[in-house]
């Protein structure tokens, strides 16, 4: 029931009666009330009676400025000493494994190459680690020079001392260590979250792809440049942690298997359904960094990919996810590689959809850099996911287009029921005047309305112009109305005014379902939310009379 209830509902425009809503506005700027019997709220469904849509996924709006992003990979590489007399152990026709060699860094402790995985015993008192997600990948293939590192997500519980450095990779087979990880002694960040996380509480523990229990030669030193051969793997979390007297200790977890292919590293699991909805597209010209995530066969695979450096090139975010689950929500981050900072994050929905936003020039003082992306929490519903960091307009022109909105669905607020028929009326024009870049209409609707935009700065032709003078102004407009709540007047006046969104009002002000409510729906990114809470929203705002008049449609603090 309507909190106003004057009448059967109106209900909400569909999409699909588009061409019968345009002949219908055409009238609009002749006077016609779009609430009237012949008006186009008419010729639809009502909303109530409607079937919830999927939210389509949004990379919404990620605010250029703030992507100043830096810091090379870091591999973690380091040099091995020259071999000793030590009996090469026979691994395979072409991988030799230098038994007893020890890396200089491991010198402190009784680790070496070769050793039986039953002598990797833990010696830190009270300490203790686990793994706590799949393997992943961290790639560079930069400018011709190509790299890989592994991560894991890990956790542990901490005894007496400190953990400075992060836990470690440790591969074996048959029963015997093939690689002791790398040296994370030195340029570590010991508690550094990792790429691809699960919602805990988790550090990441590092891995190189060459192992370094094989010698060889690179510019006349010695490196570990050797890759373990292709096969199936025992890795254990090898964690070294600083005790109370001063020297370090080991911690070692439980193995966990893992797959070499050519391909990369896997971690094993049931293939979850719904990941043939989403294809992994060839890498776009310029394209600077990539996430992928396969969990639709039986060996899971998951690789963030570094392909370019930052540049003065306006850039875009785009992706798809599918999985079990269509309403599931993934987020995603660009980090700061050097220091692990949190620069901007957003939200992708994993309905199957393609969507993404124009981000602008990344990185003006920072150009040159590397850009990470980051999954924080993959929920067991998500099959298959990508998204890229590439130009907004790729080599072969297939940019974002002209108008924002294009591909939007709406996923209609519960606090709609609420509406008057005829506010109801009036916000689902808007939406789908918006969500089919209505340019014409939408114009006739606010001259009709007498509608003030941008705080009286504007002609309803400036504002609705498309190309869209504001990147993101019709996609902002059809989110507002139709994925939010709006804050209701107190009483039932014909001229109480409706206003989108609720967070401009005292009462919700400092809503945290309020604020999440219009990142979820593209409205605002989560770092525009969290720097808007501090001195109060002044994103896009509209008002609706309770009796159907659209009065505003703006931007900037409540009180101007």
């Amino acid at each position: 029931m309507n909190r106003y209830d004057d009448g059967p509902d109106h209900g909400w425009v569909d999409p699909e009666g588009t061409d019968l809503l345009t002949r219908t506005l055409g009238a609009l700027a002749g006077g016609v009330d779009p609430a009237s019997p012949t008006g186009p709220a008419a010729a639809v469904p009502a909303m109530s009676s409607r079937v919830r849509r999927r939210r389509t996924a949004k990379l919404g709006g990620l605010g250029g400025g703030a992507l100043a992003l830096a810091g090379a990979l870091v591999l973690g590489a380091a040099q091995l000493a020259p071999p000793d007399a030590a009996e090469l152990l026979p691994a395979t026709p072409d991988f030799e494994v230098q038994e007893g060699y020890q890396p200089p860094w491991l010198g402190w402790s009784d680790l070496t190459c070769g050793m039986p995985v039953a002598d990797l015993e833990s010696t830190a008192p009270g300490w203790s680690v686990a793994p706590a997600g799949d393997i992943y990948a961290h790639s560079a293939e930069l400018r011709g020079d190509s790299s890989r590192v592994w991560g894991m997500a890990t956790t542990y519980e901490q005894g007496e001392g400190s953990l400075d450095a992060p836990p470690v990779l440790v591969w074996s087979k048959d029963g015997v260590v093939l690689d002791l990880g790398p040296n994370v002694f030195e340029g570590w960040d010991g508690q550094a979250d990792p790429l691809v996380g699960t919602g805990r509480d988790t550090i990441t523990a590092r891995g190189s792809s060459m192992t370094t229990c094989v010698p060889g030669s690179y510019g006349g030193d010695l490196q570990h440049e050797t890759p373990l051969p292709h096969g199936d793997y025992e890795v254990r979390v090898v964690a070294f942690p600083q005790v109370a007297s001063g020297s370090r200790a080991t911690v070692v977890s439980d193995p966990v298997p893992v797959r070499l292919d050519a391909a990369g590293a896997h971690s094993p699991g049931e293939p979850h359904p719904g990941g043939s909805a989403v294809e992994f597209p060839e890498p776009a010209q310029g394209q600077v960094s990539r996430f992928e995530l396969d969990r639709s066969t039986d060996w899971f695979t998951a690789d963030m990919t570094q392909r370019d450096f930052s540049s003065d090139t306006p850039m875009r975010v785009i992706g798809r996810c599918a999985g079990a689950d269509p309403e599931t929500v993934v987020r995603a981050e660009l980090i700061l590689p050097s220091t692990g900072e949190v620069l901007e994050a957003t939200s992708i929905t994993c309905d199957g959809d393609e969507a993404g936003s124009a981000v602008g020039v990344l990185s003006e003082h920072r150009s040159g850099e590397t850009i990470d992306i980051r999954v924080p929490n993959v929920s067991d519903d998500v099959a298959r996911l990508w998204i890229s960091l590439e130009p907004e307009t790729p080599a072969d022109g297939d940019g974002l287009p002209e108008c924002s909105a294009t591909g939007f669905e709406p996923d209609y607020a519960a606090g709609l029921d609420d509406l008057t028929q005829s506010t109801s009326a009036t916000a689902g024009n808007i939406m789908v005047l918006a969500q089919v870049c209505n340019s014409e209409a939408l114009v006739a609707l606010a001259k009709q309305h007498g509608v003030e935009l941008m705080s009286g700065t504007q002609t309803p032709e400036e504002t609705f112009a498309l190309p869209e003078s504001d990147p993101g102004r019709y996609l902002r407009l059809a989110a507002l109305v139709s994925n939010t709540t709006p804050a209701f007047p107190e009483g039932g006046a014909p001229d109480a005014v409706v206003v989108w969104p609720r967070v401009v009002t005292d009462e919700f002000r400092d809503s945290d379902e309020a604020w999440a409510e219009l990142v979820t729906a593209g409205v605002l990114t989560q770092g525009q939310a969290d720097a808007q809470r501090a001195d109060g929203y002044h994103g896009p705002r509209v008002g609706i009379t309770t009796d159907g008049d659209w009065l505003y449609y703006t931007t900037g603090p409540a009180g101007d």
